[in-house]
């Protein structure tokens, strides 16, 4: 079995978002550690909260 894909890769792949957009929320949330990588992406306007769920739904199939 595999690795199981990170999300911002899903993202990439679905094309919800580009390898820029996942750089940038990935900077945001090196000043909140908290946040998970899609919160960032839906806080900058990226994706939507669905979008979130849908590629971790693809996750957990893998």
């Amino acid at each position: 079995m595999g690795r199981k894909k990170l999300i911002g890769e899903i993202m990439v792949s679905l094309g919800h978002v580009s390898l820029e957009q996942i750089n940038q929320a990935r900077r945001s949330q090196m000043d909140n550690s908290a946040k998970r990588l899609g919160e960032c992406l839906v806080d900058l306007g990226y994706i939507s909260n669905d979008d979130v769920n849908r590629a971790l739904d693809i996750q957990k199939m893998e």
